[in-house]
């Protein structure tokens, strides 16, 4: 039936939606630049599967990150140093809201002299990446509900449409000469009939249904 359709149709654009993508500066180099290992945040912020947007250049800190974030029109921003010292590398990954600036979350990460880096920046980054704030949970929160009411005015219209078709049948079966003619109409009218009262009533039920949770809720 096409008013099935609609109905999954519309509950998959009520849960789609791609994920966000963050800008990532390339880190500022602290200390002594061999010990750095800089390299790390960016072969981290590659391996996680295009959630990040590399900036290219090192962000002066967590604002100016937030600032360049809001230019390219992405929500976030992770600023980044890599501080090389005698025990180690040091990394401080800032996460920051692009709208206002503010720092959301910050990790800091101490890595032993020939131990592997990208590893552990790469959990940081997720870590920092499960911090943003969901956004769009209000937004489907506000449209969830228009969408069940459009998918029940398709399923209104298809038991109308089928309403009709239904009494063309019945029509058919009156007007009909012969037994089999008779026997094909009013086989068809019964199977649209009861479809049509399917879908009115589905149909119905969806609407009601979001009517109420949009005014209760």
């Amino acid at each position: 039936m096409a008013w099935t359709g609609a109905v999954a149709m519309a509950l998959a654009l009520v849960a789609g939606g791609g994920e966000e993508r963050l800008l990532l500066c390339r880190p500022r180099i602290l200390g002594d630049p061999s010990l750095s290992r800089g390299e790390a945040v960016v072969q981290a912020g590659r391996a996680l599967g295009g959630r990040f947007l590399d900036y290219g250049v090192p962000c002066e800190d967590a604002a100016e990150g937030a600032r360049a974030a809001r230019r390219a029109g992405l929500g976030h921003a992770v600023s980044a140093t890599a501080e090389g010292r005698m025990e180690g590398s040091r990394y401080v990954l800032t996460l920051a809201a692009a709208r206002d600036e503010a720092e959301v979350a910050r990790r800091t990460l101490d890595i032993a002299p020939g131990a592997d880096a990208t590893g552990p920046v790469k959990d940081a980054l997720s870590q920092l990446v499960a911090s943003v704030p969901r956004a769009d949970a209000g937004r489907r929160t506000r449209v969830a509900p228009w969408v069940l009411v459009g998918a029940g005015a398709v399923a209104l219209a298809a038991g109308a449409a089928l309403a009709a078709s239904a009494s063309d049948a019945a029509d058919r079966a009156n007007a009909a000469a012969s037994p089999p003619e008779y026997t094909a109409a009013r086989a068809e009218w019964e199977s649209k009939r009861t479809w049509s009262a399917v879908a009115l009533g589905a149909g119905g039920a969806a609407v009601a249904a979001g009517l109420t949770w949009r005014l209760a809720f």
